[in-house]
Order: structure tokens, then C-alpha cells, then sequence
């Protein structure tokens, strides 16, 4: 909660300089990076949801069979969980920004058909400025989660066959 409130911050902070400095941008450029934004969100969100899927079988199992649901303790180590927060919130993150993203366009069009637009045109750029910044954040943090979760699955690779190792020694 509070990386999304500095998140939110340093938004607000962009989108007002912004305004103040009548920086000047055009539709079509903050379309193309939202184009952009929207791109990478939806690979982080398909990309991390498969993959949820083929690592987490069990989990997966046990929230479709409504007769063998149980708590949800999906692995045995803190290691594991962190990983599986990783993950989960990756995709939490990027469906959220596809989502914003969606909504933003949709303002547009709508809001490019009222004659208060025109006179208020530059408050909505600053504020669609500091909005995609902030979603650009968001993004960010997804995909520093999916780059910690792939770190700890890398590291769990290792551990386990070093076990693995440590075992075929014994014998």
C-alpha cells in the first residue's frame, strides 16, 4: 500500500510539473506509448498466468474440485510463498494497468465530445500524463516481481538439485 501511495505521489508531482510547465505532447504520442504499456501488461498478465498454471498445478486442482478444498497452504516453504506472491501480484498489477489503460482511452472518447474539454484541455493532459506515469510504476513493479519470482525459482532450482546431488552421494 505504501509503493502504491510514493507511486500515486510521484505521479501527482509529474502530472502538476507538467501542467505548471505547459509541457506540450501530442494525443498521438501518449497513444503509442499507452499502445506500449498496454503491450507489456498483457504479456506480464498471459506470460505469468500460464505459468501460474503449470507450476501451481496442485494449487489450481484444489480451487477447481469444490469437495477437497482446504486451506490454502500451496508449498512448503516461506521461500515458495514469497514466490507465488510474485506471481500473483505480477498479474494483479498488469491486469490493473490494461485495465486504466482501457479506461483512459474510453475517457477520451467520450470526454473529446464535451465543449468543456477543449477549455480544460490542458488540465487533462497533465492529469492523463500523471496517470500514465503512475501506471508506468505499476508496470514496473510487475515486472520487477516477475523478475523476483524467477530469481527465487532459480535459486529453488539450485537447492534442489544440490539435494539431489548430496543424496546420490550418499548412495
Amino acid at each position: 500500500m505504501v509503493k502504491l501511495i510514493l507511486m500515486a505521489i510521484v505521479a501527482s508531482v509529474v502530472g502538476a510539473a507538467a501542467f505548471t510547465q505547459h509541457l506540450k505532447f501530442s494525443y498521438s504520442d501518449f497513444k503509442d506509448y499507452c499502445s506500449v504499456l498496454l503491450s507489456i501488461s498483457g504479456m506480464v498478465f498471459t506470460i505469468m498466468g500460464i505459468w501460474i498454471a503449470f507450476v501451481y498445478p496442485i494449487a489450481i486442482k484444489r480451487l477447481q474440485d469444490p469437495d477437497k478444498i482446504k486451506i490454502a497452504d500451496f508449498t512448503a516453504t516461506m521461500q515458495d510463498t514469497r514466490r507465488l506472491e510474485s506471481i500473483v501480484g505480477s498479474v494483479m498489477e498488469s491486469g490493473s494497468v490494461a485495465l486504466c489503460i482501457t479506461l483512459i482511452y474510453l475517457c477520451k472518447l467520450l470526454a473529446s465530445a464535451i465543449p468543456a474539454y477543449i477549455e480544460y484541455r490542458e488540465i487533462a493532459r497533465a492529469a492523463g500524463l500523471g496517470m500514465v506515469i503512475f501506471l508506468t510504476l505499476v508496470q514496473c513493479s510487475a515486472i520487477f516481481s516477475v523478475i523476483h519470482a524467477n530469481y527465487l525459482f532459480i535459486g529453488d532450482l539450485h537447492t534442489r538439485r544440490e539435494a539431489q546431488e548430496k543424496k546420490a552421494d550418499i548412495r
